[in-house]
């Protein structure tokens, strides 16, 4: 009877782990994103340099450092962030995709980062967490310290700086704020 019970249990727990897939489905969804950038590919840990590797590996265990799938405009709709890199070319990019119900994203960031593809990654930034200008940067011009309220996306340049993308809800559409330099 012991024997047939741990059976059932391997089986059960071996059926959830094939239909529920480990990203909850995202891969889907990121799987659909990626059509929009034809030769692209979220880019990978090896891809980095030594030093942001061993960060990588370190600091991200349990975290794609590559991608963000959170609501970034307020909307209750989750959207991306992505990191891509060019099959071909080696041309990278972060791109932030806001998404709506019917989950049609439209391309709300769109920079190249090819000279620091090396050094890269994301992390998000959690509702009402404070960013400000860093000091190393005229502030007359740039935006006063402020609150997130929706998530936020953290670029890190490995080493050279760090830069906050955020939703501005007045002006309705993503400004950055560089946070360190």
């Amino acid at each position: 009877m012991r024997q047939l019970y741990w059976c059932l249990l391997f089986s059960a727990v071996l059926v959830f782990t094939l239909a529920v897939p480990a990203n909850g489905g995202q891969e889907d969804g990121l799987d659909k994103i990626l059509t929009q950038f034809p030769g692209f590919h979220v880019l990978t840990v090896p891809e980095r340099d030594s030093d942001a590797k061993a960060f990588i590996v370190a600091h991200f265990a349990k975290r794609n450092p590559s991608v963000i799938h959170a609501d970034f405009d307020g909307d209750g709709h989750l959207d991306y962030a992505l990191l891509l890199k060019d099959k071909k070319s080696g041309a990278a990019r972060f791109v932030i995709l806001l998404c709506a119900e019917d989950e049609h994203c439209k391309t709300a960031c769109d920079e190249k980062i090819t000279s620091s593809v090396g050094e890269v990654f994301i992390r998000p930034v959690p509702i009402g967490r404070r960013a400000s200008q860093t000091d190393a940067i005229d502030s007359k011009d740039y935006p006063p310290p402020l609150k997130l309220r929706s998530t936020g996306i953290e670029v890190t340049y490995f080493g050279q700086a760090k830069v906050v993308y955020y939703w501005n809800a007045k002006h309705k559409k993503i400004e950055t704020i560089q946070t360190e330099d």
